[in-house]
């Protein structure tokens, strides 16, 4: 089995990216993105919150074909820790761990998103030639799903369905 760790990070207001968008945007819209992860996520077709506190999501997740868990179906529970991280883990013994943070860096606009990933593949072999291509194409999704979902926040800021 291998167990591939990877982690992604992107500033969020890069130089000349309008609008500038603020913690708390950023926040509501990790917040969407826990309960309709197909508006951010290629992989997923669809998604039903099945319970919600203030502080816990638990969402089902069907994915598209060939893609995702083998069942095309995963349970997760979302821990929230407003308004800095997200944590998701599937219910499954097989299933990722994947962290969604927001940091910040000398003032309240320089923030960054990181997604964290723990990706088990109980059907690859440590130190082979499938794991080291599964490693790079988990890299390349990551990379797309932390830029992507930055894209999809100033969209979303910019279309007023995210409080300004």
């Amino acid at each position: 089995m291998v167990l591939l760790y990877q982690s992604q990070t992107f500033p969020i207001n890069p130089p000349g990216a309008e609008p500038v968008l603020s913690l708390e945007q950023v926040w509501e819209v990790l917040v969407i993105k826990c309960r309709q992860p197909e508006l951010f996520l290629k992989p997923f077709a669809s998604s039903k919150v099945l319970e919600e506190t203030e502080t816990t999501i638990k969402r089902e997740g069907v994915f598209r074909e060939g893609q995702g868990p083998p069942s095309g179906r995963m349970v997760e529970d979302i821990v929230l820790h407003k308004p800095w991280k997200a944590d998701f883990k599937g219910s499954g013994p097989h299933d990722p761990f994947v962290s969604n943070i927001i940091s910040q860096g000398r003032d309240a606009t320089d923030l960054y998103l990181t997604f964290y990933f723990e990706w088990p593949f109980p059907q690859i072999e440590e130190g082979t030639d499938e794991a080291k291509k599964t490693s790079e194409t988990m890299w390349s999704m990551a990379r797309e799903a932390v830029s992507h979902t930055i894209e999809v926040t100033r969209e979303m800021v910019k279309e007023g369905r995210v409080s300004a």
